[in-house]
């Protein structure tokens, strides 16, 4: 899986600034701990509005039976992605790797809990492998019968990998992180989702606003 930050607008300072043109005012005039002060109160009463201004764009390459999970929370954001009616893109997959299939939780219906014994783990990772290399051959054999991609991509099995670019305000990324990083939640998103904020704090763009939601 692949994340990237491709473009930001906004900062703290806009974020500030949305807050208080409700006084006609702009954060440029006031102090930098002044405004860290105002974005704190912000988020402490949930005046969320001025957290929708800034505007994040990101490009994820992620396995589809991951993207199914993170797209459920994506209220604020706008994506297109990669389309295999018009492409052939059946050679990308992620795999998992030997040593990580998980157990079914026995206290959940979607969750995992816990590692397969050695033993599966070889099975496991050979049956991925076998599906893959077979789905991909029928796939290509659909298509050397001129089979239209609409319809030869239905054999392809869901780990094959799709991209991505999301649009989307800062608070929708920050719901999004929230929503995603709980301990139920399923880790390959949790991976995604932790290496979006990872990027975006690197920015030191948000550095308030971010402290501010404790993310």
């Amino acid at each position: 899986m692949k994340v990237e930050l491709l473009n930001i607008f906004g900062n703290d300072e806009m974020v500030a600034t949305a807050a208080r043109v409700s006084f006609q005012k702009e954060a440029a005039n006031y102090h930098e701990s002044q405004n860290e002060k105002l974005i704190n109160f912000l988020a402490r009463e949930s005046h969320w509005s001025p957290f929708s201004h800034p505007q994040l764009q990101f490009r994820i390459e992620m396995p589809i039976y991951v993207e199914r999970q993170v797209i459920k929370t994506q209220t604020g954001v706008t994506y297109n992605s990669i389309s295999g009616r018009y492409v052939d893109f059946s050679d990308s997959y992620t795999l998992i790797p030997e040593g990580e299939w998980r157990l079914q939780s026995k206290d959940s219906k979607q969750g995992s809990s816990g590692l397969a014994n050695p033993s599966a783990q070889i099975i496991c990772s050979s049956i991925q492998g076998f599906v893959n290399r077979e789905c991909k051959k029928a796939y290509q054999d659909l298509m050397n019968l001129g089979i239209s991609k609409e319809q030869a991509r239905t054999i392809l099995p869901l780990n094959l990998n799709t991209t991505q670019i999301w649009t989307g305000s800062l608070l929708a990324f920050i719901r999004l992180y929230n929503q995603r990083i709980k301990p139920d939640a399923q880790k390959e998103t949790r991976d995604v989702v932790i290496e979006m904020m990872k990027q975006l704090k690197e920015t030191g763009k948000f550095k308030y606003s971010l402290e501010a939601y404790k993310v």
